[in-house]
């Protein structure tokens, strides 16, 4: 949980640091990509072990010495692009069994007699197999993904909040994801509809989820639009990271 939250925190500042966190994982194994998953939480820590693979793949800092290299750790110094390719090859066949076993473990099973919150938590893992997809067919030299797959993560997005009917009440997540999402698609979209959008989604959610809340995003990136379209902002000239970019907008 703490190496979670140390990521949200770092995608807030825009600092890499908090990758240090995390120690180089072995390498691990999906499975029979044939075979469902047998509950909702075994879906889940598979997919907590592919994300953080990931992480260390593309973080992870150097092997140490005297050791036998671990697939995915970073041994030599590589380019930002590098680096993302590799962990994009890494990852790739371990998606694309872990999506296999859920689509087969969604297909088996009866959702309506679950209740809300194993409703939200199948919301949420079809949420990050929708991005995962959208994740693994960007190319490397460009920031964001295609409008048709921001579209479909909005709408994804947007049950889980109905299933928390959160618009009536604020909601508070020491460790959540959604508010980090939808500010990582009005940083990296380009296309107007879909930011206005993500910003009507914020608005509803009245979510903090750790160091992010929805209406600070919100008006944040209200003002960043607003920037980019009077010309008195370049899109390209965005600093990452949500402090930065408040620095940006205070200069």
């Amino acid at each position: 949980m703490f190496s979670s939250l140390g990521k949200s925190v770092g995608a807030f500042t825009g600092d890499t640091s908090f990758s240090n966190i995390t120690q180089c994982t072995p390498e691990i194994d999906m499975g029979n990509p044939k075979t469902p998953f047998l509950t909702i939480t075994e879906a889940e820590d598979s997919l907590s072990a592919l994300n953080t693979f990931f992480d260390d793949c593309l973080f992870g800092s150097d092997t140490p010495p005297g050791h036998d290299q671990i697939i995915g750790c970073k041994s030599l110094a590589q380019s930002a692009t590098e680096s993302f390719t590799h962990a994009l090859d890494l990852i790739k066949p371990l998606f694309l069994s872990w999506s296999s076993k859920m689509q087969i473990f969604v297909m088996s099973i009866q959702i309506n007699p679950f209740g809300t919150l194993e409703k939200r938590r199948l919301a949420v893992l079809s949420l990050y197999q929708t991005t995962w997809a959208a994740f693994l067919n960007t190319d490397p030299h460009n920031t964001g993904f295609s409008n048709s797959d921001y579209e479909r993560i909005l709408s994804k997005i947007e049950q889980i909040i109905a299933l928390e009917n959160s618009q009536t009440r604020p909601m508070f997540a020491f460790d959540g994801h959604l508010v980090r999402e939808l500010s990582t698609i009005c940083a990296s979209c380009t296309d107007a509809e879909i930011r206005n959008r993500s910003i009507t989604i914020l608005r509803s959610m009245n979510r903090r989820e750790g160091v992010w809340d929805s209406w600070e995003v919100a008006n944040i990136y209200e003002k960043v639009f607003k920037g980019l379209e009077d010309g008195t902002l370049s899109f390209d000239d965005l600093p990452w990271g949500f402090t930065q970019l408040l620095k940006e907008l205070h200069n």
